[in-house]
């Protein structure tokens, strides 16, 4: 019976230690390995983003083009259970020519952008035609005032300005790993513990 005890005991303490392993691993996965690629990553039309290195779980992915949410396909990007994920995004049409930002963020966690170049599909500027003849002069008079007309549509965007640099961890992140180095340091204080009890019985 004493036996059979101590065996339950120690399977159990070998338990916990894999379980608070395991568990410190899932909490620092993805808070830096986490990156993107582009594919192509140049264009005027479409990109697949494919992700490695996000976090591990019911984790889905948001894409951001310059700051702003876009549609996916599929709809729903799940990381898969090697931490990575694939979507094909489209070009926001009336789009400028020149590098944009695409960002895939992960719900529980894992950050990661690349640039994407809008190429310029405008062909080159044609040449100046000849000046045309002048036509005849209408009669002169003074004609009444027309109405205002209606005011014209907002300029263009402006181009967008250089990257930032990136952006500091988050606090869930930084929560995270914080718990994740507190439970390595907990397994190796017991696993110590219980080696040194069992050397003293």
């Amino acid at each position: 019976m004493t036996e059979c005890l101590r065996y339950r005991k120690k399977l159990s303490f070998y338990v916990f230690i894999l379980f608070v392993f395991l568990l410190s691993m899932f909490l620092c996965q993805g808070a830096y390995a986490a990156s993107i690629t582009l594919s192509p990553n140049s264009g005027f039309s479409s990109t697949t983003v494919v992700g490695t290195g996000f976090s591990l779980g019911m984790n889905n992915i948001t894409i951001f083009w310059a700051g702003s949410a876009i549609p996916t396909v599929p709809s729903t990007a799940w990381v898969d259970g090697a931490g990575g994920f694939t979507a094909l995004i489209s070009v926001p049409s009336q789009t400028k020519p020149g590098s944009y930002n695409v960002t895939a963020k992960g719900f529980l966690g894992g950050t990661a952008s690349a640039l994407f170049t809008v190429v310029n599909m405008t062909g080159p500027k044609g040449l100046k035609g000849d000046t045309g003849t002048q036509g005849a002069q209408g009669p002169t008079g003074t004609g009444e005032k027309g109405d205002t007309g209606e005011r014209g549509p907002a300029g263009e965007m402006g181009p967008q300005g250089n990257q930032g640099p990136p952006g500091e961890m988050s606090l869930l992140q930084s929560v995270l790993i914080i718990f994740a180095f507190v439970l390595s340091i907990l397994s190796l204080f017991l696993t110590i513990f219980y080696m040194r009890k069992k050397k003293v019985l």
